[in-house]
């Protein structure tokens, strides 16, 4: 307030207005709720001002200021509440921005001055303590050290101490065991010595079976006999003819014309050669189907085109030394760039007994270039281990990763793009100056630290195992319901974790600034002067999911521990054209923070698939809805069960991954099972149960009808279901050791390559052959038809099961009332016999085998 005001007398640039209950609640300031004594000011938009000017006009309470409203330059107007009717109304406005700056530089004076007050209050209460009120209290000794008597000796003795590293074993048996009936029965020691019994085979004398029946089956075939001839040749010969032209008199032609016979001829014939020529229209007769049954790029495959070359492999002695690899990614846009993440080799319980050991170890994001199989490009330090990790599809120098903690990490790499653009350049790597190309200094790797770490109340409770960005079509609102992305930009991912919970994260800023108070200008002109991009400092620590999904089991409490996730991909993402050329959009340099007016406009998308698969470590297939239910008896909006929880494998589901050319086929790979699944229905193919554990899979990028599958003893299975369905077309060797991950990348129409990570911490590159990457004619609408067969084949065998089930539970067991007697049954038996013979004499004569008046000898 200005200093020469009184105190009852307001600034020029403040009005009293007056405030009804109805227009309180239309610019949410009812007093006593928004507005109190305490809090009394609020900013109200000009642009909701506006709004009520243009629907209740005179009735509005802002209208004797109108003019002064209109002409006002800010965005936000300050209104503040009279309790005491001090200025003649309840409430008054501030109709400047000076105003407004100076009515909170004299807010913010008055609570430093109270809170000065305070403090000096209290050092003056602390002054006028007496000595005499002093209470002195008896405090326990400091500790002193252990004195040993002699027992400790004894507690030594008693510890057990590991002189050898454990040893594990696995054991199993075949297939064809399991499940195996088994029947036991009670047997004393005390009947044989030694407590063994040899059971050996003997003639059962009370076994006693006849055989009544008998089924044999002949076939009767002709014989083939063996002979040969000899044509005679006919020796070829020129011939020759002449012919002269016929021709008719003119009298002759004309009569010819006008003649009924030719008339007929003419209309009969119309008709076909009417045919003929819409045939000729539709469809080309000269073409040769044979040419088309051949690609012509074909003829120049060999055998040797059939096995994987690797191009290229990547390891660092000091950051992948003792590691494995768990997680792989190629650039979208920088061709040649491919990222891979290690994490230590260690099971649960021996993790949390060297946790000390492993603080100190430094987990890392390692991005490799083609050009440079030595020195990684950039390194992307990270709080700790990491299982999973992605880049932002339409801003590649956004990186999200999921931490062994549970939290969720970003990084913008936005300031070394040009390195990872030029890294086949070798200017790229030196100055103008020659350097040399051992320098330390130069061989150095910049390390960049992570922007933004989620917090860790909002984080997961255990290990994030998978994560997903959604395509930049749409995007979660409140409640998890989908929403048009207008901005086109990829601005939210999920990630599942082992405590059984799907979570969604959106990277821009969720909070709007705190009502009625602006931001203080020192704090945001204050300069940057750490290395880290502030473009998610309004994450770090902050950041917590928009929605939760828990994967709740169908028969039981409890959730379903995640660890692989697969999105409808329907909605594609749409790169934008800087994206192309080279110059991805910066997303999140811009302020991004949401309006509160700006979800309330949003409407729900229409067609959208809010259904997901998700893989757990139990080997549940879970098939669930992101969008929550209201129960009917709280009211309240809660996560449904799933649509489906299938127990499918036989070890945790490592991958799951959908087809590139159809949206509805999935391919699942965990324990020693591989799976095909179409969203909505039970697999389509089971493949064959393998004797090696699987680890990985993946689809090709180029021909649908083939997949890649990793497995532990260190080979890759190759699938070709244009070839064969019941076992892989080809297995290649590529390590000494288990494949953790595999991940593909189409380079263009004559390169796809495949990124493999090792348990040894190896990256290979692998180039797939032509027969592997080349589609055949029609391949795709071919697997098409194949996947369409096989679902209307479990379709009819399920009709097919609920019909004998239902026929059986109509009819029912025949159970006879009473036992029949000896007679009864020879009596039965022979009536039977007799019908029997009866049959076989017409069956004869109607063969011609046997004549009518033949009798037969029936049983009496």
């Amino acid at each position: 307030m200005a200093e020469d005001t009184p105190p009852d007398q307001l600034p020029p640039y403040m009005k009293p207005l007056f405030m009804s209950t109805a227009s309180q609640q239309i610019f949410n300031c009812t007093v006593d709720e928004e507005v109190t004594a305490e809090n009394p000011h609020i900013l109200i938009p000009k642009s909701k001002i506006a709004e009520d000017f243009y629907n209740r006009a005179a009735v509005c309470d802002f209208q004797p200021l109108r003019k002064q409203i209109e002409a006002y330059p800010g965005e936000e107007i300050l209104l503040v509440y009279d309790p005491d009717y001090r200025y003649g109304e309840n409430f008054y406005v501030c109709l400047t921005e000076e105003g407004k700056e100076e009515y909170f530089e004299a807010i913010r004076q008055k609570e430093e001055a109270a809170a000065a007050q305070e403090e000096a209050d209290q050092e003056e209460e602390y002054k006028e303590i007496a000595i005499e009120d002093i209470v002195l209290k008896t405090l326990p000794g400091s500790p002193q050290p252990w004195a040993g008597q002699g027992s400790e000796v004894e507690l030594e003795e008693e510890v057990l101490v590991e002189n050898r590293p454990l040893i594990s074993f696995m054991i199993s048996r075949k297939r064809k065991f399991f499940g195996a009936p088994v029947e036991f029965h009670d047997k004393s020691c005390d009947d044989t010595k030694d407590s063994y019994t040899e059971c050996v085979s003997f003639e059962d004398d009370t076994f006693d079976l006849h055989r009544k029946e008998h089924d044999c089956a002949i076939q009767n075939i002709t014989e083939t006999v063996e002979r040969e001839c000899q044509t005679e040749w006919k020796k070829p010969r020129n011939a020759a003819t002449q012919y002269t032209s016929r021709s008719l008199p003119v009298e002759q032609l004309e009569t010819i014309n006008k003649s009924d016979k030719l008339a007929r001829f003419v209309e009969t014939a119309c008709p076909r050669f009417k045919l003929a020529l819409q045939q000729n229209e539709i469809m080309d007769v000269f073409a040769d189907d044979y040419n088309d049954l051949v690609d012509v790029d074909g003829v120049f495959g060999n055998k040797t085109d059939n096995n994987l070359k690797e191009y290229q492999s990547f390891t660092d002695l000091e950051f992948s030394k003792d590691k494995t690899v768990s997680g792989i990614d190629w650039h979208p846009s920088i061709k040649g760039v491919v990222a891979v993440t290690y994490t230590e080799k260690l099971k649960y319980d021996d993790r949390v007994d060297l946790s000390s050991r492993i603080i100190m170890n430094p987990a890392l994001i390692l991005i490799w270039g083609f050009s440079d199989p030595i020195h990684p490009q950039l390194v992307l330090h990270a709080p700790d281990d990491i299982y999973c990790f992605k880049f932002n599809p339409t801003d590649p120098n956004i990186v999200a990763a999921g931490c062994v903690n549970g939290q969720v990490v970003m990084w913008d790499i936005s300031e070394y793009e040009s390195r990872l653009k030029n890294h086949r350049n070798s200017g790229a790597r030196t100055n103008k100056t020659n350097r040399d190309i051992f320098d330390v200094e130069f061989q150095r790797s910049p390390v960049i630290h992570y922007a933004a770490v989620s917090s860790i109340e909002g984080s997961h409770k255990m290990a994030c195992m998978d994560i997903i960005w959604l395509p930049d079509t749409l995007e979660l609102a409140r409640l998890g319901v989908p929403v048009e992305n207008k901005s086109q930009v990829s601005c939210q991912l999920a990630t599942v974790g082992i405590d059984g919970n799907v979570m969604f994260w959106d990277i821009r800023n969720q909070k709007s600034p705190a009502q009625g108070m602006p931001p203080n200008k020192k704090e945001a002109e204050k300069p940057n002067y750490s290395s880290i991009p502030s473009t998610f400092n309004h994450l770090d620590l902050q950041w917590k999911p928009i929605n939760i999904v828990p994967l709740s089991k169908l028969t039981a409490l409890g959730l379903h521990p995640g660890v692989t996730l697969s999105l409808s991909q329907s909605q594609l993402v749409k790169r934008f054209q800087s994206l192309l050329t080279g110059n991805p959009p910066l997303i999140l340099r811009v302020s991004s923070s949401m309006g509160p007016g700006a979800r309330h406009r949003r409407t729900e998308m229409e067609g959208v698939n809010t259904k997901f698969f998700a893989g757990t470590e139990d080997g549940f297939l879970v098939y669930t809805d992101w969008k929550p239910e209201k129960d009917p008896e709280s009211g309240k909006m809660v996560s449904g069960k799933p649509v489906y929880a299938i127990s499918s494998h036989g070890g945790p589901i490592h991958s799951l991954s959908r087809s590139p050319f159809y949206n509805d086929i999935l391919l699942s790979c965990g324990g020693w099972e591989l799976m095909l699944w179409k969203e909505g229905e039970p697999e389509i193919l089971q493949c064959t149960r393998s004797p090696i554990k699987l680890t990985s899979a993946c689809w090709s990028p180029s021909r649908p009808g083939v997949f890649f599958v990793g497995r532990k003893d260190g080979n890759i299975d190759v699938w070709d279901l244009m070839d064969r369905s019941h076992e892989p077309s080809m297995t290649q060797n590529i390590s000494s050791s288990a494949i953790t991950t595999l991940v593909p990348y189409k380079v263009s129409s004559k390169q796809v390559l495949l990124g493999v990570g090792d348990n040894a911490g190896t990256l290979h590159i692998l180039e797939i052959p032509w027969s592997l990457r080349q589609p055949s004619p029609h391949e795709q609408s071919n697997m098409g038809v194949y996947f369409e067969r096989e679902s209307s084949r479990i379709d009819y065998f399920k009709q097919r099961d609920a019909n004998r089930v239902s026929i059986t539970q109509d009819k029912g067991p025949e159970i006879p009332l009473t036992l029949e007697t000896d007679q009864e049954e020879e009596e039965r038996l022979k009536k039977a016999y007799n019908s029997y013979l009866q049959m076989e004499q017409e069956f004869l004569v109607k063969l011609g085998l046997r004549k009518e008046e033949s009798s037969v000898e029936l049983l009496e």
